[in-house]
């Protein structure tokens, strides 16, 4: 089970020139190279990736990255993750407003279910929390079935998402042939709140690209004011369809147990067969 990490000196993200350098080799070089690769090929497409935003991070290079790969605890295990969102917080309330930072996650497997992805974001989210060097806010409900519930790290609500290649409809949840999550403070939202006028032109604007990119329609938990503000849950991790999960069902645990040296999540995801592998390159 995870504790709260001591943090000598964070570990900042890498930069799209770090990422762009990168050769294969150890792990995690023998897949992170290649992931990183297909996502700024999807964002930086002549078919317009739906957020606007994430693509201009792409462009301007407000996008930061990390990679978690249990084979080099070190520098790419849990504890490393912590310091390196550690070190993203704060950049990220001091640089340009609207930074991402994009976490690449092992193994790469393409032909992985949805569910089994989504599975191991949830578990990831609960191994930071208990790694978590700050206490939960006050101002936050730890009980995740409550309405205003948020992830929070370092004493601060996040929204952080999934995407995964197991979307097939939902293609801009589909950022590559890994697990991927991308992290946000709120400072990324301030001054197109939904209450905006900016904000709800933003609004308009990724769902009309949304309804051209997507085989299936915006996510109601992303658009209608009823749901998109309370559950907020419900956003991270999207189904490939249009269901809409019960309040009182989310995944999230405040402590999963997981063991230090694994893969996260309770049942880590295997590395895609060499059958697999045929298949995908025919």
């Amino acid at each position: 089970m995870g504790e709260p990490v001591k943090v000598d000196a964070p570990t900042p993200p890498m930069s799209n020139t770090d990422m762009s350098q990168l050769r294969p080799g150890e792990p995690p070089m023998d897949w992170l190279p290649g992931a990183y690769t297909r996502f700024a090929e999807k964002l930086l497409a002549p078919e317009a990736y739906p957020c606007h935003f994430g693509v201009q991070g792409q462009q301007r290079g407000n996008n930061w990255f990390a990679a978690l790969d249990p084979r080099a605890p070190t520098l790419h295990g849990m504890d490393a993750l912590v310091r390196t969102l550690l070190a993203f917080r704060e950049q990220a309330w001091s640089g340009p407003k609207r930074q991402s930072l994009v976490l690449f996650v092992w193994p790469p497997n393409p032909l992985a279910e949805l569910a089994e992805h989504h599975a191991r974001f949830w578990s990831l989210l609960s191994d930071l929390t208990a790694r978590d060097p700050a206490p939960w806010p006050v101002t936050m409900p730890r009980d995740p079935d409550d309405p205003s519930w948020q992830w929070c790290f370092a004493g601060e609500p996040w929204f952080v998402f999934a995407a995964a290649p197991g979307h097939r409809a939902r293609r801009s949840r589909d950022l590559g042939p890994c697990l991927t999550l991308v992290f946000q403070t709120g400072r990324v939202f301030q001054g197109i709140e939904g209450s905006t006028v900016a904000g709800q032109a933003a609004k308009r604007r990724i769902r009309s690209q949304l309804e051209s990119y997507d085989t299936v329609g915006p996510h109601p938990a992303l658009g209608c004011a009823s749901l998109s503000s309370k559950y907020k849950w419900r956003q991270y991790a999207l189904p490939d369809d249009q269901s809409i999960a019960a309040g009182t069902s989310c995944p999230f645990t405040a402590d999963s147990g997981a063991d230090d040296n694994a893969a996260p999540g309770t049942t880590p995801l295997r590395p895609v067969t060499d059958t697999e592998k045929e298949a995908l390159h025919g």
